[in-house]
């Protein structure tokens, strides 16, 4: 049997089974449970299983012939019918099933990343989003698990797309020497007096990317919502604005 058909039979609900009984009784015109299953292929036990489903889908009609029972399959248009009618009904669950997207939509989004190539990933939804980005960064944690990558390829290409990176960051040696190249990278930094962050912080877009070094595997975790992002952004931006600029 053309595979096709079969495929657009499975494709409105009905099994390999049910396919080929249905298919068995529109090559047969009218015919018995054992005709039904000598022509399909179909164990009989099989058939009465689901026979009454495909009278309920309206593919099967029953009659009698010489008191005996026989089945009939509907004109193919009856196919059609079926899927108009799938359809309708669709058409009238919509706006049901719009107002839960919506009410979904003003929820946070929260996406797990675990591993080195976890938090990578992360830097490149960064790059994707081409907006600002207002951190909290730890030189130190970020060298120790992501080498020269966040150094030596990050920055270039996030410069090269024109993003801006504010950084907040522990007042260490490394991080003054960094700080010697901002112009090049398109990067502002400004000291906090710890000895360390134990996550970075990343707010950008409407997007708050938070990045774990010291846990094993490290991780990210972002969370997508505008009303959380702007009030970090804004209590970055105090802490900010109170901080050293570079030297």
């Amino acid at each position: 049997m053309n595979k096709n058909i079969i495929n657009l039979l499975n494709k409105i609900g009905l099994t390999q089974d049910q396919a080929d009984v249905y298919l068995a009784a529109l090559e047969l015109g009218q015919a018995s449970m054992q005709d039904l299953a000598r022509k399909s292929g179909v164990k009989r036990t099989s058939i009465y299983n689901f026979i009454q489903s495909l009278i309920e889908k309206q593919l099967i009609t029953t009659s009698r012939k010489r008191k005996r029972l026989v089945y009939s399959a509907v004109h193919p248009n009856q196919l059609l019918e079926i899927e108009k009618s799938r359809l309708a009904e669709l058409d009238r669950t919509l706006p049901e099933l719009l107002a839960i997207y919506n009410k979904s939509a003003t929820k946070p989004k929260v996406t797990f990343y675990e591993g080195v190539a976890g938090i990578k990933e992360v830097l490149l939804d960064m790059l994707k989003e081409k907006q600002s980005v207002s951190a909290f960064s730890d030189y130190k944690q970020m060298a120790a698990t992501l080498g020269d990558y966040y150094f030596d390829v990050f920055p270039p290409e996030r410069a090269r797309r024109g993003i801006v990176s504010r950084n907040i960051v522990p007042d260490t040696e490394k991080a003054r020497q960094l700080a010697k190249t901002d112009a090049k990278y398109n990067r502002e930094t400004r000291f906090l007096k710890v000895p360390d962050l134990k996550t970075e912080i990343n707010i950008y877009s409407n997007k708050v990317a938070l990045n774990s070094y010291n846990s094993n595997p490290p991780f990210s975790v972002i969370i997508e919502d505008q009303n959380i992002a702007e009030t970090l952004r804004t209590v970055w931006s105090q802490l900010w604005n109170s901080l050293e600029e570079r030297v």
